[in-house]
């Protein structure tokens, strides 16, 4: 092999060197992206579901509150429907 040849060998492999350290910078700085998104898209449902948690809580802390109270839409709705069964029994309906 002339130095010519030898030469060219290790600016060969140099350069190979450089490419896969390149390449493999490329596919960490890709997986970190979608790392970070993964990420904050776990966050986002984390929180949703703490939204939904605390909605469910107070929900449920209110029910209590008012198991002593009538609950007006319960109450119209069971007077609509003895309105309205009357009224069919007048009508002769039923």
């Amino acid at each position: 092999m002339t130095s010519n040849e030898i030469l060219m060998l290790a600016v060969g492999l140099f350069t190979g060197a450089q490419l896969t350290n390149l390449m493999h910078a490329h596919w960490a700085s890709r997986d970190a992206r979608r790392d970070a998104a993964a990420a904050q898209a776990a966050w986002k449902r984390a929180a949703g579901d703490r939204y939904l948690y605390e909605i469910r809580t107070h929900r449920l802390n209110n029910f209590r509150a008012r198991m002593d109270e009538p609950d007006r839409d319960l109450l119209a709705i069971q007077v609509g429907l003895y309105e309205g069964q009357e009224r069919a029994r007048r009508e002769g309906l039923l």
